[in-house]
Parts: C-alpha cells; sequence; structure tokens
C-alpha cells in the first residue's frame, strides 16, 4: 500500500471493488467504477431511477417517530394564534433551521419572533436568562439544534408557562427522559427508527415538520422553494448524503440556482457564484453564514435568509464578507501560532491555548491541525482564567470518550467521537495534555494510522470539461458521497514553486509518459517542497475541477496526496 508525503496510507477502492461489466456498459467505466464504490449510498439499488434523486422517494413523515405528536399540538397552536419563539443556534445548521421556520410562519401569516444565542455570552445551547425573555413575549418556544440534553432549562421554560417543542439531532444523555408540556422530535431518541432518519440535520428535521404542518392546517403553499434553505444546513452541517438528504440537497440547489430569494440572491451576487453546487455550499456559501456566528452575531446570518428586500440582502451580504475576511485572517494567524508551541518530534496530540486567539476560530484551527499532523488536537482560547476550545481528532480516537472520562478536569464539555467543545480552567490545561498523550498512546500501534481513499487509478490525459462534467450524475457531493478522487502515476515534474501570501501552497508543471504537459495545485503543503525536484517522478492522488476564465473553458487539478514513483 503506497505512503503519501502526507503519511496517508492510499487506498485504491478500484482495486478492492470490482465493477460489474452491466454497469459498464450503461454508464461507461470510470463513472461505472465511481457509482459501484457508492453502491451503499443508493441502498445496493444501482438501477438508473434510483441514482437520480426524486422528492417521491422521501421517506413518508408517518413513518417518522414524534412527528405526528409534535405537528398535531404544534398546529392547535397556530389554530388558537399561540404566540410562537424559536430558539436557534449560531451555527449554519441552527441559523437556516430558524430562517426555515421563521419563514415559513411568516408566509402563511403566522407571526413569529426569534432568538440566538451569542457564542461568546451565552454560549451553546438554552439560558434561563434568554428563556425569562422569550417567557414575556410568547406563548410556545420551538427550540432548534439544541435542546435535547437540556432538562433543567426546558423544565425552567415550562415552569414559566411557555409550551414546549424540541426538533434536535444531537445524541441524547437520557433517551427515556420525559416530561408534561414538553415534546422532543430526535431521531436518534428511537432504536427502531429507520436510521435514514438519523442522518438528518436539526434543519431537515424542521423540513419534516412542515410537511406535516401543511397538511394539518390544509395550506396550500409550495415546500420546495424551502429547500434552498435546507440544502445549505444539510451541507454545512457535514450530515451524510444518504438518500433523504440526497434529494434534499439535490432539489435545494436547484431551487438556489432560481435565486428567488433577494438575501441568497445578494450573497451570491457577491461572491460572483455563478452556478450553485454542493461544493459551492461547502466552501463559499456555509463559511460566511457561520462567520456571523464565530466572531460577531450569527442573527445577522438569519435576516440574509427571511430579509425580503434586496438592499438589505446586498447590506448583509457586504457585511459577512468582511467578517469572512476577518475569520480568515484570525485562523491563518492562530494556525500559524499555534504551530510554535509544540514539538513535532514523537507527536502524539496537540494541546495549545493563547489568550489573542478568538474563540469563534478555534474549531477551525483544530481541524486544520489534525488534517496536517494526523493527531488529535485541542485549541483553547483564555479569557480570565478560564480557556474554551475546541477538541478534533483521528478515527481511530474518540475524543469525547476521553474527555467524559476526565470530566473532573473540564468545567463543561459536548460532542461526538470526532469533534468536541470544552471549557476548562486554565490551571488543568497542562494535566489535560498529559492525560490525552497517554490515552492517544494507549491506543495500540498500527490504530492510528490514517488513510486517504482513492476511486481509481485515471491518467491526467484522460479529463476534458465535457468528462469532468458528467461526475455531477453524483452530486450532491458531501459527507458520505466524496468528490471522486483519482491517482496518475509516474508523472514528471518539469517545474513547480511555491504560491501564496506565505508560499503556503505548491503549483506543478507535469508531464505524463506522452510528454502531455499539466499544470496542478496543492493547497497548503508548502513546506513539502524540500521532498521534490525538477525531474522527479512522482504519483499523485488528485480531483479535477472544471476552470472557467474569460470566456474560456479547462481542466484544473487539485492535488490531495504525492509519492515518490517507482520508475524500476
Amino acid at each position: 500500500m503506497t505512503t503519501g508525503l502526507t503519511g496517508r496510507k492510499w487506498i485504491v477502492l478500484e482495486e478492492k471493488n470490482r465493477v460489474p461489466e452491466d454497469l459498464v456498459k450503461r454508464y461507461g467505466h470510470v463513472l461505472a467504477q465511481l457509482i459501484y464504490n457508492r453502491r451503499e449510498l443508493f441502498n445496493n439499488n444501482l438501477e438508473e431511477e434510483n441514482i437520480y434523486p426524486s422528492l417521491q422517494k422521501l421517506l413518508d413523515p408517518k413513518l417518522f417517530k414524534d412527528l405526528d405528536s409534535v405537528a398535531v399540538k404544534l398546529a392547535e397552536a397556530v389554530k388558537k394564534r399561540k404566540k410562537i419563539a424559536i430558539y436557534g443556534d449560531y451555527d449554519a445548521d441552527g441559523v437556516t433551521s430558524t430562517a426555515l421556520l421563521v419563514n415559513f410562519f411568516r408566509d402563511i401569516g403566522v407571526p413569529v419572533k426569534y432568538y440566538i444565542p451569542s457564542r461568546f455570552n451565552e454560549g451553546y445551547g438554552l439560558n434561563k436568562t434568554a428563556i425569562r425573555k422569550i417567557s414575556q413575549v410568547a406563548d410556545v418556544l420551538l427550540v432548534v439544534d439544541s435542546g435535547t440534553n437540556a432538562h433543567e432549562e426546558l423544565l425552567f421554560a415550562r415552569k414559566l408557562g411557555l409550551e414546549v417543542f424540541v426538533l434536535d439531532h444531537h445524541e441524547p444523555v437520557s433517551p427515556e427522559w420525559s416530561a408534561e408540556g414538553i415534546t422532543i422530535l430526535n431521531p436518534k431518541l428511537h432504536s427502531d427508527i429507520n436510521p435514514l432518519f438519523k442522518h438528518l440535520a436539526s434543519v431537515g428535521i424542521a423540513f419534516y415538520l412542515l410537511i406535516m404542518l401543511r397538511r394539518l392546517l390544509s395550506i396550500d403553499i409550495k415546500l420546495k422553494p424551502y429547500l434552498d434553505i435546507v440544502a445549505i444546513g444539510t451541507v454545512a452541517d457535514v450530515v451524510p448524503l444518504s438518500l433523504i438528504n440526497r434529494i434534499f440537497v439535490k432539489k435545494g440547489i436547484e431551487e438556489l440556482n432560481k435565486r428567488q430569494r433577494a438575501g441568497i440572491k445578494a450573497l451570491l451576487d457577491s461572491i460572483s457564484v455563478k452556478e450553485v453546487s454542493s461544493f459551492e455550499i461547502g466552501f463559499n456559501i456555509a463559511p460566511r453564514l457561520n462567520a456571523a456566528g464565530r466572531i460577531d452575531d450569527a442573527k445577522k446570518a438569519v435576516r440574509l435568509l427571511i430579509t425580503q428586500r434586496e438592499t438589505e440582502g446586498r447590506a448583509i451580504s457586504a457585511e459577512l464578507e468582511f467578517l469572512n475576511k476577518k475569520r480568515q485572517k484570525l485562523t491563518e494567524h492562530a494556525f500559524k501560532e499555534s504551530q510554535k508551541k509544540f514539538r513535532k518530534e514523537e507527536l502524539s496530540t496537540i494541546v495549545v491555548a493563547d489568550e489573542r486567539w478568538h474563540p469563534g476560530i478555534v474549531g477551525i484551527v483544530a481541524g486544520r491541525l489534525v488534517e496536517k499532523y494526523k493527531v488529535p488536537a485541542v485549541v483553547l482560547s483564555i479569557r480570565n482564567g478560564k480557556a474554551v476550545g475546541s477538541a478534533r481528532s483521528i478515527p481511530s480516537v474518540n475524543i469525547y470518550e476521553i474527555m467524559e472520562r476526565h470530566s473532573y478536569l473540564l468545567e463543561r464539555f459536548g460532542g461526538h467521537s470526532l469533534a468536541a467543545g470544552l471549557t476548562i480552567q486554565t490551571k488543568n490545561i497542562d494535566r489535560l495534555r498529559e492525560v490525552l498523550s497517554q490515552s492517544v498512546k494507549d491506543v495500540r500501534e498500527g490504530e492510528t494510522e490514517t488513510f486517504i481513499e482513492v476511486d481509481m487509478e485515471v491518467p491526467l490525459s484522460y479529463w476534458t470539461p465535457e468528462k469532468v462534467e458528467s461526475l455531477r450524475v453524483l452530486e450532491p457531493f458531501g459527507e458520505g458521497n466524496p468528490y471522486p478522487v483519482f491517482v496518475a502515476k509516474k508523472l514528471k515534474i518539469s517545474d513547480f514553486m511555491t504560491v501564496g501570501q506565505t508560499n503556503q501552497h505548491l503549483k506543478f508543471w507535469l508531464q505524463d509518459k506522452d510528454r502531455k504537459a499539466f499544470s496542478a495545485l496543492w493547497w497548503n503543503f508548502g513546506e513539502k517542497m524540500k521532498h521534490l525536484s525538477v525531474g522527479m517522478f512522482i504519483d499523485v492522488v488528485y480531483t479535477p475541477k472544471i476552470s472557467r476564465w474569460n470566456g474560456s473553458v479547462s481542466v484544473d487539478f487539485i492535488i490531495k496526496d504525492i509519492s515518490i514513483s517507482d520508475m524500476s
């Protein structure tokens, strides 16, 4: 098995997934292999009608446990003209869930208010101060993207007279918990529910609620136009793009490209996006929405998604663009500084902290450290003797279990196996570093290896803009359905150079065995330059992308990893 310069081993799926000949006849070798590699995405049904997402294939809402109960009670509250308040969250799923519900209720003539907590002053989830304020202006509290485990706060809301509903997808600590007047809709509360419902982000759960409310309220309103917001939240929250989510995102992208929502149109215009794809959502739209909650106020992102005025949409888009650039600068600085705080030799884990780092970007920095060094990372922002931060991990190390085992060191924590948030006294940081390092060392040797999955070997010369375009049959790409990755072998380096403000990227000019020339980019691996030289032969793991510039269309190659080629 090949190991690249990034330290990852290459798993070539083509070698163990031999594609059936009938599939090759239908789609050609490359597309057939890609479809076959993703057969679980299609529930092993590779008939053409099952590969293309359709709204008719959505699972029936009646199969969604507790949905009936929530929808009936909420519909009754609407009929009685009770005042509704939505309590959201500051990430893209919480923002889109809030905006989806606000837009729907306003469109059917139901007054609604919304509240988004501050990442900095309130933190994640429900808090009693906010609930008390809401109780003064509302009869119904509809919590989205949090609340499953906030039992004390939910009971407090009931004590103040609020009827409480929760739409959430986070793991429950006590699945059996219940209380009168509190209804929780979370597919992860049930072991006997169709697992596809468990893949939904909160915004997807909210959309299923809209389907039922439309039926119960006998409203003549089209729901497909709301899928633009559902698609953004689903891709941004990195949930598996299995059947339901695949349909939501595919059809939502169609709605996004219609640009019928004033704020979305303004945002797309401001970043010069001509055609939306799942890539554009993940790398251009979602980061700008998240930037508001990361370093300012997430309500700005909600306002963008609910405004009906283009002038307001343009103003908010400009603000989000400014915040996103600020977020990028803060992230780049913290990422650079964080690497000065640990020794690179025999690295098993990373725990770094600083008073100058913005708390809204520590999760991104932790993720980048994991990507670069292939070890779990904790990045902390220190304020007044306390540190608030994020942990990111590798598949073989369950970071949540480690924190649970050593919760005595932490004031607060939550998350899952690969990502967690935490609050810790600064005096306990060194001890956290010790226990995390020991926990990782306890993982048996070999289990901490990291891999990159490669679909198949395809030479660079194969690709034309039309062939890259043909990959779109597999869209939307995202969690569980990654953009296709290929390997090309025995390419000669004609020339290469570092590019970027800090020389963080590498640009290559390559030749294949037929002396055909190609250019390629390797993002964020400028430091690997010392391992390479002109005239050297390399194998590259890459993805092809369409490039449009000054009216011309060409194919760009984005490198994921490089291995020195054996020319013997």
